[in-house]
């Protein structure tokens, strides 16, 4: 697919963008997180447990979930306009109400272009078997 400079521009942005959000996902740095996250997030884990923004947020706050790390393995981007398609692979060390998982999964991230700049609103994540 041939890529115009803008949408390369874009990429960049939200390749930045979500290194970002890893960084404050990691450093329980929920401040970065309410700006990066919309209001309309659709977060499905690899378990298929399905969080709006709110209950996503709460959960990370109080300790339900603690990610040790989140390593891109590849990515894919569509541009779309005002949204953007992230296909990728990621290894994700959580643990889950204190218990330690890994998981390597595929997973779908949707970012949205609003009055404010990118936000993430959607992601779905399913276990890739080993």
């Amino acid at each position: 697919m041939t890529r115009t400079m803008s949408d390369q521009t874009i990429i960049a942005d939200i390749e930045a963008l979500d290194a970002r959000r890893v960084a404050a996902t990691l450093e329980r740095d929920f401040a970065a997180l309410d700006a990066l996250i919309g209001d309309d997030l659709v977060y499905v884990h690899s378990s298929a447990a399905v969080e709006d923004r709110a209950l996503y947020l709460e959960r990370l706050r109080n300790g339900h979930y603690v990610y040790r790390g989140l390593t891109g393995l590849k990515r894919d981007h569509r541009v779309l306009g005002d949204v953007v398609l992230v296909n990728g692979e990621v290894r994700i060390d959580v643990e889950v109400q204190g218990k330690a998982k890994q998981v390597n999964a595929r997973y779908l991230q949707v970012w949205a272009r609003r009055p404010g700049g990118w936000q993430m609103v959607s992601w779905q994540s399913t276990p890739i078997p080993a």
